[in-house]
Order: C-alpha cells, then structure tokens, then sequence
C-alpha cells in the first residue's frame, strides 16, 4: 500500500470557491443559504437552498468553463465537476505540478 499525504485544500461550497474564502465565510457565523432562482419553486413547500454560485471566476464565484471545456461539461454532472474543480484547487495550493501522469 503507498502512503498519500494532503499537501493542498480545494473548496466549493455556497459561500464560493477557495478555502480561505469559505473558511472566512464560514466563521461569520452566516448562512449561505438563497433563495432558489435556478428553477420554479412555487409548488414546494422549500423555496431556498445552499447552491454554489457560478460566475466569471470573480468575486469567489465558480467558473465551470475554467476546470473544464464546454463539450466536457454537457457530459458530466454537477457532482463531478465539483469534486474535479476541488481537486484542481488543492493542487493548486499544494504547489505541486506533476511532470507526467505517472
């Protein structure tokens, strides 16, 4: 078995993307919940929810097109561009860049 070791944090959650962004977030004390926007709520009973917010990659807000191109995205979901988006960030932060794939 081969030991991994976390060198670099990834986050995307509601209060945006960036770990030191949402763990400042985060320790206000304040929800991240909105009013849902993205879909008819007028026959459910919850009309908010904690949904990442998407953007220009300004201001926190997450950028799919950034992590991957257009075509890739029609392919996946949600839940998996998030945990590749989060992953790219904890590389980032790390300060590793693999050579190879291997």
């Amino acid at each position: 078995m081969r030991r991994v070791v976390v060198t670099g944090l990834g986050l995307l959650s509601p209060f945006g993307v960036g770990f030191e962004h949402g763990w400042k977030e985060l320790l206000t004390g304040r929800s991240a919940a909105k009013r849902i926007t993205e879909f008819e709520v007028e026959d459910l009973a919850c009309k908010v929810a904690h949904v990442v917010p998407r953007g220009n990659g300004e201001n926190a807000t997450f950028n799919p097109e950034a992590v991957l191109e257009p075509k890739e995205l029609r392919k996946i979901g949600d839940f998996i561009l998030y945990g590749i988006a989060a992953a790219d960030e904890a590389l980032k932060d790390s300060g590793w860049a693999p050579k190879s794939h291997e």
